[in-house]
């Protein structure tokens, strides 16, 4: 009688738990993004390019303006959930395409926090357009067994592009955070995970990690920086002073 009574009680207990703890929250599908579209061959901006959220047709595309700027809104949807203790709060992406005459389409990742509440892009999103008969490139030989799909194909040119720039010498619309932009959109798109299905796979996933080194430069540079700034000038040391008195 004791034990059917306790689980009664239990079974109680977990009814108003689960009634009080269901809620209605705010799911980002998308964030308010701002970015730029450039021309890899020319490394100047595109113009009049057509730019969209690939997987949300809700958001209608935007056009770039004379420098390669755009913006596109953000969208969220109620969904209910049942209320854990712990969060719910995720790191997310919205998958970005960029559409030009006489270009192939381009791809960059719109990374945010997705916690229960509208979000904007974490950095400045760039998108690389490349040649419509561009060559493919070294990793695309291998990786020719295990390519899926157009935004990999991109990447892979994306990839071989960034092993090119000069992290002393960057182009100007190239800093801290759009290098970081970048590097996480080659991640998300060729994730290590996935070089596993080519046969080649230890080959293309070193030469992966090798063409983005100028990107994670320019991100150690900047840490560097901030780090110096943080701290401040160093004490001098008393090779320092017996130096400046001679």
């Amino acid at each position: 009688m004791f034990a059917l009574a306790s689980r009664m009680m239990a079974m109680l207990v977990a009814g108003v738990c689960l009634t009080a703890c269901v809620t209605q929250r705010e799911h980002v599908i998308a964030p308010e993004t701002q970015g730029i579209v450039i021309d890899a061959s020319s490394g100047k901006p595109v113009s009049g390019a057509q730019v969209r959220y690939e997987e949300v047709p809700a958001i209608a595309s935007t056009v770039t303006a004379q420098d390669g700027t755009f913006a596109l809104p953000g969208l969220t949807d109620k969904r209910t959930i049942v209320a854990m203790p712990m969060g719910g709060v995720y790191r997310d992406s919205a998958l970005v395409l960029a559409s030009a005459p006489g270009l192939a389409d381009g791809y960059a990742s719109a990374a945010f926090i997705n916690g229960g509440q509208p979000a904007e892009a974490l950095y400045r999103v760039v998108l690389v357009m490349f040649p419509q008969n561009a060559d493919d490139t070294p990793l695309h030989g291998l990786m020719q067994d295990c390519l899926q799909g157009a935004a990999q194909d991109h990447a892979l040119h994306l990839s071989a592009y960034v092993a090119g720039l000069d992290p002393q010498n960057p182009p100007g619309w190239l800093d801290a955070q759009t290098a970081e932009a970048l590097d996480e959109h080659l991640r998300l798109t060729l994730p290590s995970s996935g070089f596993t299905a080519c046969g080649r796979w230890e080959e293309a996933y070193e030469m992966f990690r090798a063409q983005r080194e100028p990107l994670n430069a320019i991100l150690q540079a900047a840490y560097a920086e901030k780090l110096s700034q943080a701290l401040g000038p160093a004490e001098p040391t008393e090779a320092d002073q017996a130096d400046a008195g001679r």
